[in-house]
């Protein structure tokens, strides 16, 4: 079994990466599982890369390179005694450190299992704004990778990402560098797919940094369930926006230069919208999927962003969506979250 590791900092393009990951590993006639670690207790990412032939487990509550390991060696027993995939792709989160999960799964004695070169995903249109030092964690996420990939470079231009690359030249002289966007793909894109079919060579030595203490990013993530019975595609892709954007300028009041990740996923019926915000400056992106029927209507936020009080970012989060919500003459509930445990897997698919 090989396991990949698609690692960088939140809002990178990880989730979009392993979608089309998926579909071409598909494509070659692979059994595939993914694994996606969320640092909070909802998970969001899982319910967009679910679906089809592919078996998806979502981690939560925390980070999976340091505090969430015994949940990890649980989820890949239990994949392969009950799937037996040929691949597992593992999306930690954005602030996990790539290197030290794979010397995780290493010590757990899994017979057979290979790795692919350990990837970082940058996202070109912050790093091209970043003017001062970049934070220890992402410094140490770009040099434990073996691959670099510069993402969403449809957002500079060609000054940018040459800066962009000679910082990450820079920084880590070894790994093999290729831009591209992961959303509109191409030859540079296609090659990554294609490198990750080669095996990691990278020696991983003993380290014991903490990413959650280095990252200082707040995450908080929250769930409503919509008891309004009918919902358009119009008035969900409307109600999610104003959330992302709302949350969005209420944090820039706290942290006017956050970066981090508020993530949203609203199901209704048939429809499945996703949105998210990545930085102070960033527009929401939205996606519409068509999935199967949802049993419950709902609406799942998790943010996380940097140098931002925790108990602040609780009460906006919470108080945006009730207001967005009512505002939109939605009738609504907050879903009970059950307290995490280190046994806590959630098949998704």
């Amino acid at each position: 079994m090989k396991c990949i590791i698609i690692g960088g900092f939140l809002g990178s393009g990880k989730t979009t990466l392993i979608r089309k990951l998926v579909e071409h590993l598909g494509k070659q006639g692979q059994k595939t599982a993914v694994i996606v670690n969320e640092i909070g207790e909802i998970g969001i990412d899982g319910d967009t890369i679910s679906g089809g032939k592919t078996e998806t487990r979502e981690i939560t509550s925390g980070c999976v390179c340091c505090t969430l390991r015994i949940n990890m060696e649980y989820t890949l027993r239990n994949l392969i005694a009950s799937y037996n995939p040929d691949t597992v792709i593992i999306e930690p989160t954005g602030i996990a450190f790539p290197e030290q999960i794979k010397r995780n799964i290493e010590s757990m004695g899994i017979s057979k299992i290979t790795f692919a070169p350990i990837v970082n995903l940058v996202d070109a249109g912050i790093l091209s704004k970043e003017k001062g030092e970049l934070q220890n964690f992402m410094k140490n996420q770009i040099e434990e990778a073996e691959l670099l990939g510069i993402n969403k470079v449809e957002l500079i231009n060609c000054e940018e990402l040459l800066e962009i690359c000679l910082l990450l030249r820079k920084l880590n002289p070894k790994a093999r560098m290729l831009h591209f966007s992961a959303r509109q793909g191409g030859k540079n894109f296609d090659k990554l797919l294609e490198l990750l079919n080669k095996t990691s060579k990278k020696e991983i030595t003993e380290s014991r940094k903490n990413s959650i203490q280095m990252s200082g990013v707040s995450a908080y993530s929250s769930e409503f369930e919509i008891t309004s019975q009918e919902i358009s595609l119009e008035t969900a892709v409307s109600v999610s926006e104003q959330i992302l954007n709302n949350i969005k300028n209420r944090v820039k009041e706290l942290n006017s230069e956050f970066t981090g990740h508020i993530k949203l996923s609203f199901a209704h019926k048939g429809n499945f919208v996703k949105g998210s915000v990545t930085s102070a400056h960033r527009i929401p992106e939205i996606e519409i999927f068509k999935k199967e029927k949802n049993a419950l209507s709902r609406i799942k936020v998790l943010s996380a962003v940097t140098s931002v009080p925790q108990d602040e970012l609780i009460k906006i989060v919470d108080l945006v969506i009730r207001r967005q919500l009512e505002d939109s003459r939605l009738s609504f509930k907050k879903a009970v979250k059950s307290r995490p445990s280190y046994s806590k897997v959630t098949l998704v698919s």
